[in-house]
């Protein structure tokens, strides 16, 4: 592995490369919200073993890098974010010219990715969406509540208030929890290596949450997508998993992709998974599908 830093709008950001010889393409990695790019290190080793190379990266705000967890900037953070995914997506084209690029991206990563697809889809010729959220009404609720924290208590406060909002039902899903993230998967092992580790959970800034439902906003409308590469679009989730919204949430998610012009969609559903289905115990079958999907 490579350790290779990449200089966007001032932020540097930390990428990962993951390289084989002679690649059969190139996977560029987003990862979710409140963690970071070390917990695919399992899955880029897997990627490799079958002939991927892959670069991940620890998005503003998030990861051991970050000058404030869980905060983007003052100003335009929910732009910064995409911006850095573009630059990192241009870096890799540059540098693998003749290399096509799948695209995977998790959770909050889904969001930044959608947002990424509105005017940058020609860099990706295959895109994996995993547990990816609904952009249900929630964020019109959210949005001027976090801009009225940010204003009255600071753009870098912290509130449990937001956080609720956001995250906080997830783990009224499941049965007896033994944590506050139960919901994220159903693996305890992997739960208590989320709730030991210091770069996860750590919450979002007022002003990172106002970011964050500004994303969900913009990727709500199938308009804003104005430079649609319609190529192949795999959509996973765990059938557990309350971020997805479900059935219905995934309906939906789908249903905007595909009237913004992605019309080639497929999406596969594991029953008795929750959120980070590559954690599963079970996360063999999603590493294979993803494998066959790539192929």
């Amino acid at each position: 592995m490579k350790n290779i830093t990449i200089e966007s709008n001032g932020y540097e950001l930390e990428v990962h490369y993951f390289a084989v010889e002679s690649p059969k393409a190139i996977v560029q990695i987003m990862h979710g919200m409140e963690e970071h790019q070390e917990r695919y290190e399992p899955f880029c080793q897997f990627l490799n073993a079958n002939g991927f190379s892959v670069y991940t990266s620890n998005m503003r705000g998030h990861g051991s890098n970050a000058p404030v967890l869980g905060y983007f900037g003052k100003k335009n953070g929910y732009k910064l974010l995409v911006q850095d995914q573009i630059k990192i997506a241009t870096y890799i084209k540059e540098n693998n010219p003749d290399k096509k690029i799948y695209l995977f991206a998790h959770s909050m990563g889904t969001i930044v990715a959608r947002n990424v697809l509105m005017t940058s889809s020609h860099f990706y010729n295959k895109i994996c969406l995993s547990g990816f959220p609904n952009p249900n009404f929630g964020a019109y609720i959210g949005l001027p509540v976090a801009n009225t924290v940010s204003l009255f208590k600071g753009p870098e406060h912290y509130s449990q208030m937001l956080e609720d909002l956001a995250v906080g039902q997830f783990n009224k899903a499941v049965s007896n929890p033994k944590t506050g993230v139960d919901w994220v998967c159903k693996n305890e092992s992997t739960v208590n290596d989320y709730v030991n580790d210091p770069y996860c959970g750590h919450g979002f800034k007022a002003k990172a949450f106002s970011d964050l439902f500004h994303l969900v906003i913009k990727m709500r409308h199938s308009s804003n997508y104005n430079d649609v590469n319609d190529v192949p679009v795999l959509m996973l989730r765990g059938a557990e998993d309350p971020c997805t919204g479900y059935s219905k949430g995934a309906k939906h998610s789908i249903h905007i992709l595909r009237k913004a012009g992605f019309t080639n969609i497929k999406e596969i559903v594991y029953p008795g998974m929750r959120h980070e289905i590559l954690n599963e115990v079970e996360h063999e079958q999603v590493y294979n599908d993803i494998l066959n999907f790539y192929n």
